[in-house]
């Protein structure tokens, strides 16, 4: 059974990083479709950073506050 099991890690761990990418990767295009923003300069943030980007973007989304959300999105626009 161990050996299974270690035959099998990697291949698990492998999927779990690429469904981890591809919803990071997501995440980046629906900011690049969505807002224009520049995709070389998201490239410089992490996944978890890009995440806190699109929470804080749907917040003032949700207040509608268009003059913060522009206000954020400017540094990253193209």
């Amino acid at each position: 059974m161990s050996i299974v099991f270690l035959l099998l890690a990697p291949a698990i761990f492998a999927l779990f990083w690429l469904i981890k990418l591809q919803i990071c990767l997501s995440r980046v295009r629906y900011l690049v479709d969505t807002y224009g923003i520049d995709r070389k300069k998201l490239r410089k943030l992490s996944c978890k950073e890009i995440r806190a980007l699109r929470s804080s973007i749907d917040d003032l989304r949700q207040e509608n506050d268009a003059f913060a959300l522009e206000a954020l999105i400017r540094p990253y626009r193209a």
